[in-house]
């Protein structure tokens, strides 16, 4: 790679830090409720994995796991999970040991689950689905 190359793709990166970042978001169904599920950007996720692993790769606690801090992460924009009387009701001492708790039903888990882990597969099924049904499910895939 040349230089004008290299500086090309260093004006680039730095035009787009300055870029104010539109958060992607899609509605998921869980519990009855929409929630609100925001794409994690690379940082968040590794995040996620630091907060749950120990550096030998080793949990770090028996109540939640790498996918509960995702799912935290991921809606915590539009959810209090650090409320106490929450914690408390569900005798919770980390907002991350809350999804599991809370979303006892399968289903429920898997739902944000998957929109955390796989975000565009998930978009794009709800676009989908938006296109083969009513206006009400388009409005759902954000």
């Amino acid at each position: 790679m040349n230089n004008q190359q290299n500086n090309d793709r260093l004006q680039k990166y730095l035009a787009k830090s300055k870029e104010i970042r539109k958060d992607d978001i899609i509605t998921v169904q869980a519990d009855g409720e929409d929630w609100s599920v925001k794409r994690l950007a690379t940082l968040d996720t590794r995040r996620s994995y630091e907060l749950a692993f120990d550096d030998d790769g080793k949990p770090k606690s028996p109540y939640f796991n790498e996918i509960d801090v995702m799912i935290v992460k991921a809606t915590e924009h539009e959810f209090d999970w650090n409320n106490k009387d929450l914690l408390k009701a569900y005798g919770a001492t980390s907002k991350f040991e809350l999804p599991p708790r809370m979303l006892d039903d399968v289903d429920d888990y898997a739902a944000l689950s998957k929109a955390v882990r796989n975000f565009k597969e998930t978009q794009e099924s709800l676009l989908a689905d938006a296109k083969n049904s009513s206006g009400e499910t388009e409005k759902r895939a954000g």
